[in-house]
């Protein structure tokens, strides 16, 4: 007998996103797609009268957040066809067209940003103090003048505007390849049943109580990256390539510094983290002596990372459970809040299953019509955990959508991971206080501890090393090929891992199935997320109703704050590093904790 993944269509539709909330029907795509074009081409009518007055200015930023707003309901809604199964030639077709979409606005709008910033920035100060409606856009003005010096004339960012259009295929071939490409083949679950290993199942087979199980299917994962090393490495060869060409064109000096700038950050703050992290990889280590410990092993291997510490500890966790829980859990936050969770699970804004071609992971999105949440659940405590971090962003957009005009609504990414985390934390936490089940307190203190040892140390030591390296050498001019990737990566694993795991020859293709490098230096942003978490989650734990005010005005800042002083607002500034060292600590503590509770 050999088990398969489900078609689409055999998975029960309650656990399947409705997104007919965004289109009903094809008519109503094509009609949104239809006046997006006419709006794109209204845009040519105010080539070289952008700045003429107030007005103007004012009725150009109000054509620009209507095109933003239609664009997003495209893309939010093709993006979503299109990973329900990478292989459905109807969905890419769609997904497809809002992408040469947003080639055509990239093209006709090009103009715009060089002859905004000909004019003197004491102008349109002036043009906001006269004009009542131009005050709600001072914000977005100020940001657009922020990036005065890095704006190139039209002809130049129409040719950077193509090549970035560009770019972005090199992410959708390696969509492609990861989700539909490459075969990770046949393995035997724990009954001994030849099942389909896929990305999306992966996870529930690499946490596997059976350590031949798990093993297996590391390998196989493993040997079909391999396969598929030098075709990733020409792709990812290419686009940070077109990444490097886009930033000398805009005169920064760094790659790194071109991706860091639109949040505020500074290389400092990134170099800080880095440092911090590889300063504290004992603490790491720490855990992985743990982790040999109780699962009584002689030896650590890679395919034992994942797998939970509580032994043969499988209670499963229904969608429906996971509703119960996660708004229990949660409940800390107000009536607002849990009933906006559960408007979530009852109105279907999830999508919870794997099924045969759809894409890997979890995530959120959110046009300005709904708010959906991406998924490959497994039934099981960890499963619950994906769900309430991606429900921690959903929330955050609820609450930025809820408090802002559409233009200041969109928070970014740097303080996106901190909502998404402190859930999970919020989760583990309440689980541990209560249940006298001393194997679920020690699965969701393991929970704890994955996410702060995966979002902090993995992300830092291994993946944000791993971009800066690539992308420095790429602006460099060197010619990075499938060896040098694959040694660059394997280095640091080795160094991530020090002498406590095992080495296998697989670990060094790991990189090739990491889509978040195709997003630079997005990767590091989960980092900050733990460490933001493990301040936030605390303060809340411990009581504190004025904090947790602050921190759900945090939550309704949407876009109207730079990151860096948005999270100043709940008194965490990242440029104190005592703030990291204290995440850390506190993981520490959380290790001392699961061994007090294991030895009892």
């Amino acid at each position: 007998m050999v088990k398969e993944e489900k078609l689409r269509s055999e998975v029960d539709d309650k656990y399947k996103w409705d997104l007919t909330r965004m289109y009903k029907t094809d008519d109503d795509f094509n009609l949104d797609c239809d006046k997006l074009l006419e709006l794109i081409d209204r845009i040519k009518s105010y080539k070289g009268i952008i700045t003429k007055d107030a007005k103007t200015l004012c009725d150009y930023l109000k054509l620009e957040e209507e095109i933003d707003i239609i664009f997003t309901n495209l893309y939010v809604y093709a993006n979503a066809l299109n990973d329900e199964d990478v292989s459905n030639i109807k969905s890419q077709k769609k997904y497809n067209k809002v992408l040469n979409l947003l080639s055509k606005y990239n093209e006709a709008s090009s103009f715009t940003t060089p002859e905004l910033l000909k004019t003197d920035y004491d102008v349109i100060k002036k043009y906001i103090n006269e004009n009542d409606d131009l005050k709600e856009y001072s914000f977005d003005l100020e940001e657009i003048y922020r990036f005065q010096p890095y704006v190139l004339s039209e002809p130049e960012e129409k040719l950077v505007a193509n090549l970035s259009d560009l770019s972005q295929h090199f992410e959708n071939n390696f969509s492609i390849i990861n989700n539909t490409l490459v075969d990770l083949g046949y393995i035997k679950d724990e009954n001994g049943v030849k099942v389909k290993l896929t990305n999306g199942n992966y996870s529930k087979y690499i946490m596997s109580n059976n350590r031949k199980v798990r093993k297996e299917a590391f390998e196989a994962k493993g040997k079909a990256y391999k396969k598929f090393s030098n075709l990733i490495s020409t792709d990812y060869g290419a686009y940070i390539k077109a990444c490097a060409m886009i930033a000398k064109a805009k005169k920064y000096d760094s790659t790194i510094k071109m991706y860091l700038f639109p949040d505020g950050m500074t290389k400092e703050i990134y170099d800080n983290l880095l440092k911090v992290s590889d300063d504290n990889l004992s603490v790491l280590h720490k855990y992985f002596k743990i982790r040999k410990e109780v699962l009584k092993l002689d030896t650590l291997e890679p395919y034992d990372l994942s797998v939970p510490l509580v032994k043969d500890y499988n209670k499963v966790y229904k969608p429906e459970d996971a509703k119960e829980l996660i708004c229990k859990a949660l409940s800390v936050y107000g009536n607002e809040y849990v009933n906006q969770l559960r408007s979530f699970f009852d109105n279907r804004n999830i999508d919870f299953y794997p099924n045969k071609g759809k894409r890997s992971g979890y995530y959120q999105n959110n046009s300005y019509k709904d708010i959906i949440v991406f998924g490959n659940y497994n039934d099981d405590f960890n499963s619950v955990s994906s769900i309430a971090h991606e429900l921690g962003h959903a929330m955050h957009s609820y609450y930025s959508m809820k408090n802002n005009p559409p233009h200041l609504s969109e928070h970014t990414l740097l303080v996106a991971e901190v909502a998404s985390l402190t859930n999970e934390m919020l989760l583990s936490n309440y689980v541990v206080n209560n249940t006298d089940d001393k194997d679920l307190k020690l699965c969701a203190l393991n929970n704890i501890i994955e996410v702060f040892a995966d979002n902090f140390f993995g992300t830092l030591s291994l993946g944000s090393v791993f971009e800066k390296i690539v992308h420095e050498k790429a602006f460099n001019g060197d010619d990075l090929s499938e060896e040098d990737f694959n040694d660059i990566y394997g280095k640091l694993v080795n160094k991530h891992n020090g002498s406590f795991v095992n080495d296998s020859s697989y670990l060094k293709y790991n990189w090739c199935r990491i889509p978040h490098f195709y997003n630079p230096f997005y990767y590091y942003k989960y980092s900050i997320g733990a460490c933001g978490a493990c301040y936030v989650s605390n303060r809340i734990l411990k009581g504190d109703k004025e904090f947790l005010n602050k921190y759900l005005n945090f939550l309704k800042l949407g876009g109207r704050m730079n990151p860096l002083d948005e999270l100043k607002t709940i008194g965490f500034d990242l440029n104190d590093t005592n703030v990291i060292e204290q995440a850390i600590h506190y993981f520490d503590e959380l290790l001392d904790k699961f061994m007090v509770i294991y030895n009892s």
